[in-house]
């Protein structure tokens, strides 16, 4: 068990030990001491101070969502640790609607051989929760809890069940007949035979972020009956063609998502958060991709959207969530997390993605716009609609404008904005699909944000079909969803107070705003709600 540590069984029991636990009251102070950073965002799943990374094992259990995280009690202050690799515990959030967080105890802190609690992800049984673990220069481990809020963990016996190396210069190789693999971040399921588990992330080479950059992204599969004995039945899935050279497959997701097909979410440490869709054989534990793409379109190593973790919840939604990276200096805290997002195939088998509807019960003070032109070559203020932490929801008329868009987080002059907009092609006309961006060369005047070029992903439009914007902010994090087949992520650092507005634009030729709608969103954190409206 965690260091002695152990809570009731009964839920009602441990609410109440929870007001009184001085983790849960440290991690209040934290949040009520970081209120006044305009980067905290409103709505958005933030860690209370410190040091928050990849999420993990998202899940429902007994009605709830649980997340855990990379977190770092000590931090990333000068002195706090001499390596982010040391010391990584499993932070603990859990939630009634994917939307009101709630901060719960550590979850896993580092135990036996273990440097850190790394990456992996949870199994729902009908009496316990599975939690599958890296930890750091041991192997992969087991922990499972069965109480209503998965306050009391108990590790596995035999951890770590699929060993590593324990050399810190060679992390987390080992050596199988037939092969040698890596054992890191792992996944788990289960089938009629037994359980599975997905670890590893690359051969032959090293992953993007160092030295060279020519390895093949491979995720290997194991099976076990029981929990302790563990067999490496080979690579489920390598990729030799459709990403990168250099790109890895680590912190795998592997789920069914419907079409007889399953979506392998992924984080490749050159490019970020990306995915497979395929064909799983159960007869030979093989996984043949059909397609392939990316969550993440930023700059190499340094893209905005980072590791996954993803569940199928109690009505059958394939859940994704993301952290997110930062753009500025540390100042005590970092990262954040992406809203919950709805994963699901159209019917011809390409990927869908919205934000969860939960969200919608934050929404107050709508506003609405429309139907108006947007002249071309000009920019339209909407007077009296904006803020910070808000949703907006548009749709336009595509036409036959170079780009269109809006400008958001936008201060009364324009010395600061964020500009989401839509190209319909380029070089030629529709000689490429269309092409999504967030561009964020304006978004602050602050000296300690660092600068990137824009966020872009590709984007078709059917003849006549419209842009439907759905727009996240949040303070310093933008999530853009259009027409549930794109979303950009992006974080960004207005400095100025009244970098709250919004406007309209098109270039080249005018186009049709249909409808703009937008709502105040209310915070989820108590010592936020004073900053709703703003």
């Amino acid at each position: 068990m965690n260091a002695a540590r152990q809570f009731p069984d009964t839920l009602e029991a441990q609410l109440q030990a929870l007001e009184r636990d001085e983790e849960v009251l440290g991690y209040t102070a934290a949040r009520e001491a970081l209120f006044h950073d305009p980067a905290r965002p409103l709505y958005h799943l933030s860690p209370p101070g410190k040091f928050m990374n990849d999420p993990n094992g998202l899940c429902q259990w007994g009605g709830r969502y649980h997340l855990f995280y990379q977190f770092h009690p000590a931090g990333m202050e000068p002195g706090g640790f001499k390596s982010p690799s040391v010391g990584i515990s499993w932070g603990h959030a859990v939630s009634d609607d994917l939307v009101n967080w709630r901060d719960l105890p550590i979850a896993l802190h580092p135990a036996g051989g273990e440097r850190s609690c790394f990456s992996g992800q949870t199994l729902v049984e009908d009496e316990r929760v599975i939690a599958m673990y890296h930890g750091l220069f041991a192997g992969n481990a087991i922990a499972t809890a069965s109480d209503p809020l998965l306050l009391n963990w108990e590790r596995h016996p035999n951890n770590p069940v699929i060993p590593g190396e324990t050399d810190p210069e060679d992390v987390g190789t080992c050596v199988a007949p037939g092969g040698e693999y890596l054992v890191f971040d792992p996944c788990i399921w289960k089938e009629e035979d037994g359980y599975y588990a997905l670890s590893g992330a690359y051969m032959q080479g090293s992953h993007g972020g160092t030295r060279s950059v020519d390895c093949r992204g491979v995720d290997h599969i194991f099976h076990s009956k029981d929990l302790s004995r563990w067999e490496w039945l080979g690579p489920m899935v390598a990729d030799e063609v459709l990403a990168e050279a250099g790109e890895d497959m680590a912190v795998p997701n592997f789920w069914p998502i419907g079409n007889g097909r399953h979506l392998l979410l992924v984080y490749s440490h050159k490019r970020a958060g990306r995915y497979y869709i395929g064909h799983y054989d159960r007869e030979t534990h093989r996984f043949t991709p059909e397609t392939h793409g990316r969550m993440n379109y930023g700059p190499w190593a340094l893209g905005s959207l980072h590791a996954p973790s993803a569940t199928i919840d109690d009505s059958g939604r394939y859940l994704g969530i993301f952290n997110v990276k930062e753009g500025r200096e540390h100042r005590g805290w970092n990262d954040v997390m992406t809203l919950p997002r709805h994963y699901w195939l159209a019917q011809d088998d390409t990927l869908r993605m919205a934000p969860v509807p939960e969200l919608e019960a934050l929404r107050y003070d709508e506003q609405s716009r429309g139907p108006l032109e947007i002249p071309a070559n000009d920019e339209l203020p909407l007077e009296g609609m904006g803020g910070q932490a808000i949703e907006i929801e548009a749709i336009i008329d595509s036409g036959d404008a170079l780009e269109f868009g809006l400008n958001v987080l936008r201060s009364p002059d324009g010395a600061e904005q964020t500009r989401v907009s839509w190209y319909p092609w380029q070089f030629g006309r529709r000689a490429n699909p269309g092409w999504l961006q967030i561009d964020p060369s304006r978004s602050s005047l602050a000296a300690d944000v660092h600068p990137r070029p824009a966020e872009t992903g590709p984007l078709t439009l059917a003849g006549g079909e419209a842009l439907h914007l759905r727009i996240f902010i949040d303070r310093s994090i933008i999530e853009v969803f259009a027409n549930e087949r794109q979303c950009l992520t992006l974080r960004v650092y207005p400095q100025r107070a009244d970098s709250r507005g919004i406007s309209l634009f098109a270039r080249g030729r005018p186009v049709q705003l249909r409808s703009l709608k937008v709502w105040q969103m209310r915070s989820v954190w108590p010592e936020l709600k004073g900053r709703e409206g703003q």
